[in-house]
């Protein structure tokens, strides 16, 4: 039997976060999520665990994200059998009661065996390295988002209480708002980001502000700031959400790969 080890990581270790981020970027966009998990400012809100042989030289690695109610699980993509088992068997011990995963791989089956998945859903992860030569609308509403801005931001999405949402999000960055008669009515930026990409995310408008081309708005202009930054900008979309589908197809967005989110306890 192949000895293997896990155990939590220091921030400070610099040089083994290092050979993870290495490790990730094997298949770079397969472990886009678990890359932005690495690298500020989500590391912050990240456990970080290697997996060791017996002469302590790292394996491989997975994370756990807290930034949220419920811990994500994260997990590199071409695990071999034997990680994933032991994987598995160390998470089964260590998570509460509730938790999810999050992958570009894995699917229910490979899960049952350890948990049970109480729910999942599956979005399309969309890619893009370049805007789309369209005129792109534009707002005297919007705003880009600044320090000052990020209490009231805060209090607009934890009014919402309905997305993936940290306030540590907003050093990305890229946030940006829609504000009328002194109110935020839209707000969007990212989830996370790597030295290549960031991944937009949380764009939300409130109801009663819908059907004006705010969510068009807020995508174009973050999506033109990370491309001014970056190589790429990727997101993820509700597979049976057309009007978004469509949205993000317009600006010049494609399919790479199906995301799953299993809802999961123990």
């Amino acid at each position: 039997m192949i000895y293997m080890e896990i155990r939590l990581l220091d921030k400070n270790e610099e040089k083994i976060i290092k050979q993870c981020q290495k490790l990730a970027k094997q298949h770079y966009l397969e472990n886009l999520v678990l890359l932005g998990d690495l690298y500020p400012p989500c590391i912050h809100l990240t456990k970080v665990y290697g997996l060791f042989s017996s002469k302590n030289k790292l394996k491989n690695f997975f994370v756990i994200f807290e930034g949220f109610k419920e811990p994500s699980v994260v997990l590199p993509v071409k695990l071999e059998s034997n990680q994933y088992s032991k994987i598995m068997e160390f998470l089964s011990e260590i998570l509460p009661r509730n938790f999810f995963f999050l992958s570009l791989e894995l699917l229910e089956e490979n899960l049952t065996d350890y948990f049970h998945v109480k729910n999942f859903h599956t979005d399309f992860c969309m890619t893009i390295t370049s805007l789309k030569d369209i005129p792109l609308p534009t707002s005297p509403y919007l705003k880009e988002a600044k320090k000052q801005d990020f209490e009231r931001i805060d209090v607009f999405y934890k009014s919402i209480g309905t997305l993936p949402w940290h306030a540590t999000q907003m050093n990305s960055g890229f946030y940006h708002y829609i504000e009328m008669s002194d109110q935020i009515v839209a707000c969007g930026g990212t989830h996370f980001e790597t030295p290549r990409l960031a991944q937009l995310g949380n764009i939300y408008v409130l109801e009663e502000f819908r059907r004006q081309q705010f969510g068009f708005i807020l995508t174009t202009a973050i999506t033109k700031k990370v491309l001014a930054k970056k190589e790429m900008a990727t997101l993820f979309v509700n597979q049976h959400n057309i009007p978004a589908l469509n949205l993000y197809k317009k600006l010049g967005y494609t399919f790479f790969k199906p995301a799953n989110l299993f809802f999961c306890e123990k």
